[in-house]
C-alpha cells in the first residue's frame, strides 16, 4: 500500500500561475427606435427591441443585465406591476441569421413558475419587478404613536397584538416588534398584513405614480445568458442580437383607473465582459481544432405551447405538446383565467390559479408518465408540490427556498379569480420531472425527437373552477448544446 505524506508537507503543491485578465463593463444600445411600448399600443411605438452584443471579449453572462425604463403615460391613474417581468411576453437570441434560444410567453414562464418555484424570501424583493430594491415597510410603523398607556413614544400600540389576544406586549415582544419593523423581515404571501414588510407579494396599484416612470435592472433567465462559462464573443463573427417582444399592454399589471398606459425607454444591456491575453485565444483555437473545430457549451432552455379550455367545458381535457428534443427534463403547465389574463384589475400573469385541477398526467407516444396520475386538492397539496420541487432539485435537500410554501399560496381551492390585493399571490404551477424515468443511462430524461413521439398532457378537473374558460401554458424544459465554430458560426442543438 502506497504511503501518503499530509497536504501540509507537500511543497511541490503548488499554485498555478493564473493568466492576465481584464474586465470591463459596457452597455449595449438597441437599433432603431429609443421609446417601444406594448404589442397594439396605440402611441405608435414599436413592441420589438433588438440588441446587437458583439465584442472582441469573453461575455460573463451571470454578471451581466438588462435595464430599462417603465413610463406611465396616464397623468390621471397610478399604475402598479405585476411580479418578474410580465411585460415581456418573448426572449429571443441570435447570430447571423439562426435563432439560438427561442422562449415565448417568457413573462408567464418566469411569474408564474420559475420565479415562485426557486425564489427564496430575500429573492422576491430583489426580483420583482414592482420591487426592484424598493423597501415596502407598510403601515405598521404609525403604531409607533405618541401618548402613555401602551402607545406612548417608543411603544408599540396594544393593537399591534391584539389579534394574537397578548393584551399589553411584554419588553420582549416589544423589541421583537420594533426589529421586525425596523429590518423589514418578509412576511408569507397571503398574509400580509399592513405592517408586514418589504417584498411579500404584488405590489398596490401605486407602483409608478401618474405621469411617472421608474427604472429596472433585471437579469434575463434563459439558457444562453444564464451559463456559467463565459460566452466567447471573441470567437463569434456576428455575435449575439438579444431581441425582447413585449406583450400586451395590461400585462404589466393593473391600474386604479383605465387600461394600462406605458412605455418602455433607456432601454440597455450592461455587459460585463472579460478580456484575457491574446495568446490564450490561439491556444483556444488551437483547443478547437484538435476536437472538431467547435466549442461546446450546454445549459437549460424551455419551450412554450399553449391551449385552453373553453367555458362550460368537460372535466376531463387532453392538451397536445408537439415537443421534439432529445432531452426533455421536465414539464410544467399553468392555468390563467381567460378574461383575466389581460384584465386592468387583474395580476393575470405573475401567478396561476388551481382550476380545479384533481389529477394529472403525461402520455408520450403508448407510455404514461407516471403510471399512476399525480393527484391534487385542496387537501392534498404535497404530492404535485413535491413532484414540482423534484424538477428544481433534491428532496431530500434542506435548502430548498420558494415561496409557494404557504398554506394559502399553493392551490388555493376557495381563489376564483386573480389575486389583486396588495401583498396577495396566488401561483398553482404543476409539473413532472422526467429525469426519473430515463430508458438507458445514455438518455437524460425523455427524447422525443428521434421518434417523433406525441405528448399529450392529460388533465382531470372538478369543482365550481372547472366551468371557467381557462388558458393553459405549458412550458418544456430541455437541453441545449451550443456550438461555436472555428469559421466563427453558432448553431444549437435541442
Amino acid at each position: 500500500m502506497e504511503r501518503v505524506a499530509p497536504r501540509q508537507v507537500a511543497y511541490e503543491n503548488q499554485l498555478p500561475l493564473a493568466i492576465e485578465s481584464k474586465s470591463q463593463r459596457r452597455k449595449f444600445f438597441p437599433e432603431g427606435a429609443t421609446t417601444y411600448g406594448p404589442n397594439g399600443n396605440a402611441n405608435g411605438h414599436t413592441s420589438i427591441i433588438r440588441i446587437p452584443i458583439n465584442a472582441d471579449s469573453l461575455l460573463d453572462c451571470q454578471h451581466s443585465y438588462l435595464q430599462f425604463k417603465i413610463n406611465n403615460l396616464e397623468g390621471g391613474q397610478t399604475l402598479g406591476l405585476d411580479v418578474g417581468m410580465p411585460h415581456i411576453k418573448r426572449v429571443r437570441i441570435e447570430s447571423a441569421g439562426t435563432t439560438l434560444e427561442d422562449i415565448d410567453q417568457y413573462g408567464k414562464l418566469f411569474g408564474s413558475v420559475l420565479f415562485p418555484t426557486q425564489a427564496t424570501a430575500g429573492a422576491v424583493n430583489e426580483y420583482n419587478a414592482a420591487g426592484m430594491g424598493v423597501a415596502q415597510l407598510g403601515s405598521g410603523l404609525t403604531n409607533l404613536a405618541a401618548g402613555p398607556g401602551g402607545g406612548g413614544a417608543g411603544q408599540i400600540a396594544d393593537s399591534a397584538f391584539a389579534a394574537a389576544g397578548a393584551g399589553n406586549p411584554t419588553d420582549l415582544e416589544l423589541q421583537t416588534e420594533v426589529d421586525r419593523l425596523r429590518d423589514g423581515i418578509i412576511a408569507a404571501f397571503n398574509t400580509r398584513t399592513a405592517d408586514a414588510g418589504i417584498g411579500s407579494g404584488h405590489d398596490d396599484n401605486n407602483t409608478i405614480a401618474a405621469a411617472s416612470g421608474k427604472t429596472f435592472s433585471v437579469c434575463l433567465h434563459t439558457g444562453l445568458l444564464n451559463l456559467e462559462k463565459y460566452l466567447p464573443l471573441v470567437m463569434m463573427n456576428a455575435g449575439l442580437v438579444l431581441e425582447l417582444e413585449l406583450d400586451n399592454a395590461n400585462s404589466i399589471g393593473i391600474t386604479n383607473g383605465g387600461d394600462c398606459n406605458w412605455s418602455m425607454s433607456d432601454v440597455v444591456y450592461v455587459a460585463h465582459l472579460i478580456d484575457l491575453q491574446r495568446d490564450f485565444y490561439d491556444r483556444l483555437r488551437m483547443v478547437m481544432e484538435g476536437s472538431g473545430g467547435v466549442l461546446q457549451l450546454t445549459g437549460t432552455t424551455y419551450r412554450s405551447y399553449q391551449s385552453n379550455f373553453a367555458a362550460g367545458a368537460a372535466t376531463t381535457y387532453n392538451m397536445s405538446i408537439p415537443a421534439r428534443m432529445k432531452s426533455i427534463k421536465s414539464i410544467f403547465f399553468t392555468n390563467t383565467y381567460n378574461a383575466q389574463r389581460y384584465a386592468n384589475n387583474r395580476f393575470g400573469i405573475g401567478g396561476a390559479v388551481p382550476n380545479g385541477v384533481s389529477e394529472y398526467q403525461f402520455r408520450v407516444g403508448s407510455v404514461v408518465y407516471p403510471a399512476q396520475p399525480v393527484k391534487v386538492s385542496a387537501t392534498n397539496k404535497g404530492e404535485a408540490y413535491q413532484e414540482l420541487r423534484k424538477a428544481f432539485g433534491s428532496l431530500g435537500s434542506l435548502a430548498h427556498g420558494g415561496v409557494l410554501l404557504n398554506n394559502a399560496t399553493y392551490y388555493a381551492a376557495s381563489d376564483t379569480q386573480h389575486a389583486q390585493a396588495q401583498g396577495s399571490l396566488v401561483a398553482t404551477p404543476y409539473g413532472l420531472d422526467f429525469e426519473s424515468f430515463p430508458k438507458t443511462t445514455l438518455e437524460n430524461g425523455i427524447n422525443s425527437a428521434d421518434r417523433s413521439l406525441p405528448i399529450t398532457l392529460e388533465i382531470k378537473r372538478e369543482g365550481a373552477q372547472a366551468a371557467l374558460a381557462v388558458d393553459v401554458d405549458a412550458f418544456v424544459m430541455c437541453d441545449a448544446v451550443w456550438y461555436v465554430n472555428l469559421d466563427g458560426s453558432v448553431s444549437v442543438s435541442v
